[in-house]
């Protein structure tokens, strides 16, 4: 079977514009939607995400250093007393906030409720983080059960 060298033109319709307040009547392939004028890059409608701030799960830490330095840090995680080492490298200044045990959301919100602050977990969700271990904190498991469910794990 032989296949045809040119594709096949398209049909130019009669459309309506769909930017909105305009309605001019305009010519177009099927799949246009707006008219000549309003084609035009200047009136393309960008929506723009704000960048989340990065002190949320990270910390900024200024220095002057201008060669490579180990720094022992403290976990930022209320109840958590571990200390881990963090490289310092010139002209970077942000840094991990939570010690290699916590720097998952879902491990930083099971720690939580093992010590039983439900309120820093209230915090955490104002302060943008977010994670998916919502059915716990609603059904309202007792400590006991999350030891439990930490023991099989």
């Amino acid at each position: 079977m032989q296949l045809p060298k040119s594709r096949r033109r398209q049909k130019l319709r009669e459309k309506k514009c769909q930017y909105p307040g305009c309605g001019k009547i305009f010519f177009g392939i099927h799949i246009s939607k707006y008219c000549p004028e309003h084609r035009q890059d200047r009136y393309r409608i960008r929506k723009r995400t704000k960048p989340e701030d990065v002190n949320i799960k990270n910390q900024t830490f200024k220095h002057n250093y201008t060669e490579v330095v180990t720094m022992v840090m403290n976990c930022a995680l209320e109840g958590c007393d571990h200390q881990f080492e963090v490289k310092i490298y010139p002209r970077q200044y942000i840094y991990p906030k939570y010690c290699p045990e916590h720097r998952n959301e879902y491990k930083r919100v099971r720690h939580l409720q093992v010590i039983g602050r439900e309120d820093l977990i209230e915090q955490m969700k104002l302060e943008g983080e977010s994670f998916e271990l919502e059915s716990a904190i609603t059904t309202g498991a007792h400590s006991e059960d999350l030891d439990v469910i930490e023991d099989v794990a």
